[in-house]
């Protein structure tokens, strides 16, 4: 019987296009639809297959959804077969952001960009998960294209916290300094320098009561080290700590300690760090490039510009002011349940029904059976968000 399966060049823990691709494999299995990931490489102890052993069990019936965010050997390899192929776009950061520091790695991209073109003349279907990723689909020749934004599974959430990490940041707060926090890879297209200018600024027109706290793996030792620079030249190498990598822990508490999540990012395909922002009650103030108005919403501030003197007074408007940072909070929730799963997986259930339609596989798994990515969270599979920790601010 014919399945729906998934290609993923790089299977990790933690990371948000593997664990989309590990919630999708979920709900296909859960509607009756046999479903399996292969891969190039799997870091995540999760169960993946090395692609190319699909020719091992080949279906021609069989759907193929390729996740591309990268530059892969499996392009070319689906290509060859005669299968029905979908392409999930995660979105490409386009080379220019790396040539200064990796040349090889901007070649990658520019690679991946001419993958991205080839299978467009081929696929069924191509799935994005904003309009910012599928207009972009579309300008590179895909006719058929529907939005499913990343299913956001709480549960990496709902664990135990760090205490050295609630209690570092606990310490900051009774010394009279708000945190700001930013997740993300450290790379020049999340552009953390402008976060460090505006820190700057702030401290220039407020005072010394501010710590950036930037939460993610480099990259690029040398865009890191520019990073490291910056901030001594500007006299904040003691208000800006890097965090190179963090256990679900830790992280849990840097968001649920944190007084405000802040991004300068110019190119996110979607962006979820600002959603776990916002499923913590955390206050999202972001630079309005790429996916970020999109994902954000009504959720939080977006700003058109990165004026560092513009970010540091709204930062301190936020972060001064009980009753706005609450009512952000609030907005973030409102937005979250947009994005809920029992939101997104309703989304992909449809999407779904639709591809094996358009296959000639109706009747292929019932989707009315319920999704374990929404059972024991509550009617829409958000559980309770974390409230502010500093209530005292106004």
């Amino acid at each position: 019987m014919a399945g729906i399966h998934q290609f993923i060049p790089v299977l990790s823990r933690g990371d948000g296009t593997s664990n989309n691709a590990l919630a999708i494999t979920r709900r296909i299995r859960e509607v009756g639809i046999d479903s399996r990931i292969y891969l190039v490489e799997n870091f995540s102890g999760e169960e993946g297959y090395f692609y190319s052993d699909y020719l091992k069990v080949m279906d021609p019936q069989d759907i193929l959804i390729y996740h591309l965010a990268t530059s892969s050997p499996i392009p070319i390899f689906l290509d060859s077969l005669p299968n029905r192929v979908v392409v999930l776009y995660q979105n490409l950061t386009p080379a220019s952001y790396f040539a200064p520091y990796d040349l090889l790695g901007a070649v990658g991209q520019e690679q991946a960009r001419a993958e991205l073109s080839l299978l467009a003349r081929r696929s069924t279907m191509g799935i994005a998960p904003s309009r910012f990723n599928g207009n972009d689909m579309i300008e590179c020749g895909y006719a058929n294209v529907e939005q499913v934004p990343i299913i956001f599974d709480t549960s990496d959430f709902m664990g135990e916290r760090d205490p050295a990490v609630e209690r570092m940041l606990w310490d900051i707060n009774q010394r009279g300094f708000s945190n700001w926090l930013f997740v993300g890879r450290i790379v020049p297209n999340k552009a953390q320098e402008h976060l460090i200018m505006a820190l700057g600024a702030h401290r220039e027109i407020y005072g010394d009561n501010a710590m950036l706290h930037i939460v993610g793996r480099p990259t690029y030792p040398a865009y890191l080290d520019s990073l490291y620079r910056l901030a001594v030249e500007l006299g904040l190498d003691k208000r800006v700590n890097f965090v190179l990598g963090v256990s679900p822990k830790e992280l849990a508490s840097f968001y649920a300690m944190a007084d405000l999540f802040i991004s300068a990012s110019e190119h996110e395909g979607f962006g979820m760090p600002l959603v776990e922002a916002m499923f913590h009650g955390l206050p999202v103030l972001a630079y309005g490039k790429a996916a970020v108005p999109e994902t954000v919403g009504k959720g939080g501030i977006v700003l058109d510009t990165r004026d560092p003197i513009v970010v540091a007074s709204w930062a301190h408007e936020i972060t001064n002011s009980y009753s706005l940072s609450s009512a952000m909070a609030e907005l973030g929730r409102s937005r979250l349940m947009e994005l809920a799963p029992s939101e997104t997986v309703a989304i992909l259930d449809k999407v779904l029904e639709k591809l094996l339609s358009e296959c000639g596989l109706d009747g292929l798994g019932d989707f009315s059976r319920p999704s374990s990515l929404i059972a024991d969270k509550g009617s829409n599979g958000i559980l309770g968000s974390q409230p502010l920790v500093n209530s005292s601010r106004d």
